[in-house]
């Protein structure tokens, strides 16, 4: 799943969770159902992130 990902997949994955924490951020007061969903998804999407982040370091680092 995570040995064909980019570097420009990474970057873009990052923004994706930045607009999703923003999200959470600014629906908080009114909408908590929906703030707590666009939390969790965030954190979801930014762990499966570090994990591609690692293999595609370890992948950089074999290369060489």
């Amino acid at each position: 799943m995570y040995k064909d990902v980019s570097k420009f997949q990474l970057v873009l994955s990052f923004l994706m969770i930045f607009v999703g924490f923003s999200q959470a951020f600014n629906n908080w007061g009114e909408k908590r159902a929906l703030s707590l969903f666009f939390l969790t998804s965030s954190i979801l999407v930014l762990i499966l992130v570090i994990i591609a982040l690692i293999v595609y370091r370890k992948r950089q680092i074999t290369k060489d």
